[in-house]
């Protein structure tokens, strides 16, 4: 089987729940093709899924130097800095996914896991800030977000990332 197919092969078993069988495939299609930034991905998350994160790291910081399509990189970049915060190094979470943010503004998933990677560095009036920030973007204006509320908790927000700062709003 060639790559594309193997990938194809892997997808399919993931999506029908055989975790396991696509982890075994990904990670020997990676031994066979390591210069395959595809491949390292597809490696990365079938670790990820079934909970071998270390062994995931290996496959993300592969495929990170080998290139992540741009297209492919706010999902990726979630999925690194969710792992790298789950274990123990959110110092490095926090990093990766702050870049990520800053490249895709508008990607509220990102942002939420931002949020969690800033907590779990001992950020957590940042983390709220966050999170605060990502909940207003998704919701939106008007009736169906916060409504009246949304300037309300937009100041709290702002007065939280300048409380996190150590700065002091006027009132």
């Amino acid at each position: 089987m060639n790559v594309d197919d193997e990938l194809a092969a892997i997808a399919a078993l993931r999506t029908a729940g055989d975790l396991a069988a696509a982890h075994v495939r990904a990670t020997d299609l990676a031994r066979a093709h390591p210069h395959d930034v595809r491949v390292a991905m597809a490696a990365a998350f079938a670790c990820d899924r079934i909970g071998l994160e270390r062994d995931a790291i290996v496959h993300y910081e592969r495929a990170w130097e080998l290139g992540v399509p741009a297209a492919e990189r706010p999902g990726f970049v979630l999925g690194l800095g969710s792992t790298l915060r789950n274990v123990g190094r959110a110092d490095d979470a926090v990093t990766r996914l702050a870049e990520a943010t800053a490249e895709y503004p508008d990607h509220a998933a990102l942002r939420a896991f931002l949020a969690l990677a800033l907590h779990s560095a001992g950020h957590p009036t940042l983390a709220l800030a966050t999170m605060l920030e990502t909940a207003l973007a998704v919701a939106g204006p008007g009736a169906d977000g916060f409504g009246q509320y949304a300037r309300a908790l937009a100041e709290y927000q702002a007065e939280l990332v300048a409380a996190a700062l150590g700065e002091r709003r006027p009132g």
